[in-house]
């Protein structure tokens, strides 16, 4: 029998590109098949990560929950050749119908943003490769083993990152008995107003774990008091508060919050422009897919609601660019979340430059990306090839984090029954990284080492 063994092809020592190569006997399984994203070294993997001798080679996918950076390679992979199964959960199935096409139709938008420079590049890949790849998905139920071959097997469990989200155990029969290989996924860390707490990992061998709060640990203050504030500011100003949120998740609790300060009077009803056509059928989701919602859905509507009653969406290009020059005060919530692109750039281009605008980061921004720029204190920013000087006040809450931080890791580590084998950290910048391997190894007496990316691994 060939040793099982398993090779990271991404999010090793970088946040993105979440993928996991499994080989056992003839079968080959990746966990996962990320975007990577950020700065433009790391980007360029997309194309030349997978090639068609790979891609068809692979016989199925795991996929963990439907963010870009999990799922975002899956259209490639299918252009390449891929005609194997993927499996996922019910809601991480919905929401991939929204984000790959959505994905898809960036990467032709790109690609003919460099023709009219004057320089050529295919997409990605196309909206039809998005579509046609929905076409290869299987819809698996937590906590029900599913065997894909035989001595092969994995069941979910509830990770509480978002709609839909799992960690993976997977059962591997090798020449020496059963051996449990489990993968975090994104974990949750139990302190969002929407989704539930993730469950517990009863026992593994193997544990490959997410660093990406590896270093830090999260404020644990509510974020509404300092959302009042901001709002009063805009109020008194007339400016707009432009709060750059992932599509998937974060929106939905930031318009639960808005919700909650206007009912409890501590915010006047303003206008809530939401402006993200993905957002906005994520949020639609989100009212249909109630088995990881804190709240109760009743006849395809969260009580209490999830928006606030001044609430409007925004679907046509046109009406956004008509956006970008309302007088406030108003609130505005659109992606992409990190800045790496989307509608938020053109409210941006207009906003930043005015002293009486707020912008609001509400989640994580990775290295290098204009959100990490421009939170760190740059004032001067380019966008859309322009160099935009920045005025508008910018500022940043750091709780609503859907990411388990450094104490909530060591902590989900140590609740595990039967302590792992060994510990493989992934998905986290180099210092983050470093600094979850220390405290595993010495809090909780685990072997710890750090994913490479292109390393093998042996089962």
């Amino acid at each position: 029998m060939l040793q099982p063994k398993m090779t990271f092809l991404g999010a090793a020592g970088t946040v993105t590109g979440s993928a996991t190569l499994i080989e056992y006997q003839k079968l080959k399984v990746l966990v996962d098949c990320g975007m990577f994203q950020g700065p433009k070294k790391i980007r360029e993997q997309n194309f030349s990560l997978y090639d068609k001798q790979l891609a068809s080679s692979i016989d199925a996918v795991i996929l963990t929950h439907a963010h870009i950076d999990h799922s975002g390679l899956l259209p490639k992979i299918y252009q390449l050749g891929f005609r194997g199964k993927i499996y996922s959960t019910q809601a991480t199935f919905d929401l991939c119908k929204v984000m790959l096409p959505d994905s898809a139709y960036l990467q032709e938008e790109d690609a003919k943003r460099y023709h009219s420079s004057d320089k050529s590049r295919h997409p990605l890949y196309t909206v039809d490769d998005a579509n046609a790849c929905l076409g290869l998905f299987e819809v698996i139920h937590r906590k029900q083993w599913f065997e894909i071959a035989p001595g092969f097997g994995f069941q979910y469990f509830r990770a509480g990152h978002i709609l839909g989200s799992s960690f993976v155990q997977i059962s591997i029969q090798t020449g020496n008995g059963v051996r449990l290989v489990s993968f975090s996924g994104d974990l949750g860390n139990g302190r969002q107003y929407m989704i539930k707490s993730p469950e517990d990992l009863p026992e593994t061998d193997d544990l490959v774990l997410e660093s990406t709060y590896g270093d830090r640990l999260q404020d644990r203050n509510p974020p509404h008091q300092k959302i009042k504030q901001l709002v009063s500011e805009i109020c008194a100003s007339g400016g707009a508060l432009v709060i750059p949120a992932f599509a998937v998740g974060r929106t939905q609790e930031i318009l639960h919050i808005l919700r909650e300060l206007e009912q409890n009077g501590d915010i006047p009803s303003i206008p809530v422009f939401l402006d993200s056509p993905m957002a906005l059928e994520a949020t639609d989701i989100y009212l249909s897919d109630n088995d990881d919602l804190k709240l109760e859905v009743k006849e395809g509507k969260l009580i209490p609601p999830l928006s606030p009653s001044n609430f409007q969406r925004v679907r046509k290009m046109e009406d956004s660019i008509r956006l970008t020059h309302t007088k406030g005060p108003l609130i505005i919530i659109s992606a992409a979340g990190m800045l790496t692109g989307g509608r938020i750039l053109y409210h941006l281009k207009t906003r930043l430059a005015e002293a009486r605008n707020i912008v609001l980061f509400v989640g994580y921004q990775a290295e290098d990306t204009k959100g990490r720029l421009l939170q760190s204190g740059l004032r001067t920013i380019r966008i859309h090839k322009e160099q935009i000087h920045v005025k508008a006040k910018v500022e940043s809450i750091d709780s609503l984090s859907a990411h388990a931080d450094s104490d909530d890791l060591v902590e989900w580590v140590s609740r595990i029954n039967k302590p792992p084998k060994r510990v493989i950290l992934n998905h986290g910048e180099p210092k983050a990284l470093n600094a979850l391997c220390y405290r595993l190894r010495y809090e909780l007496d685990l072997d710890v080492i750090i994913a490479k990316q292109n390393e093998s691994y042996n089962l």
